[in-house]
């Protein structure tokens, strides 16, 4: 499948209703589904490209402010350490080191559009870090890396 991008808005986007959040609940409906998402989450931020292992992640609330609700929320989908693993080799196939991280929650730019789309949490997921540091160059080079993924 082809990658998309999804904005998650604040994270209370999962309780009100919204155009958003109507067209992340269709979104999350089809005939086609992945057998694993990988979530590039603007929360998890490592200089060397870590991963998410965790078979079944907690939920972390990354945000203060917002309703309480938010904090009862979750998304029980279960971790992807294959694709994790899968990640990392082909990243290792274009040269550029990785890290597996266990421990790492589901933090909310991943449950808020996930608990949208897909509130069944029947998919697996795993988190990707980003670097801000790092510039488009960099972040091109990592999604050349990953583009088998779509195939």
């Amino acid at each position: 499948m082809n990658p998309i991008f999804v904005s998650h808005g604040a994270p209370d986007l999962a309780l009100h209703p919204s155009a958003a959040a109507d067209f992340m609940k269709a979104y999350g409906v089809g005939p086609v589904l992945p057998k694993a998402i990988l979530v590039v989450s603007a929360h998890y931020m490592h200089e060397v490209p870590t991963l998410s292992v965790d078979a079944q992640p907690d939920m972390i609330y990354d945000f203060g402010g917002f309703d309480p609700a938010l904090r009862r929320l979750v998304y029980p989908a279960p971790g992807a350490p294959e694709l994790a693993a899968e990640v990392a080799d082909l990243l290792k196939q274009a040269g550029i080191e990785s890290r597996l991280e266990e421990g790492r929650g589901y933090d909310h730019g991943t449950w808020v559009p996930l608990l949208l789309m897909r509130p069944q949490a029947d998919i697996p997921v795993v988190q990707f870090s980003v670097n801000p540091e790092a510039g488009p160059e960099w972040h091109y080079t990592i999604g050349r890396a990953l583009a088998p993924l779509t195939q």
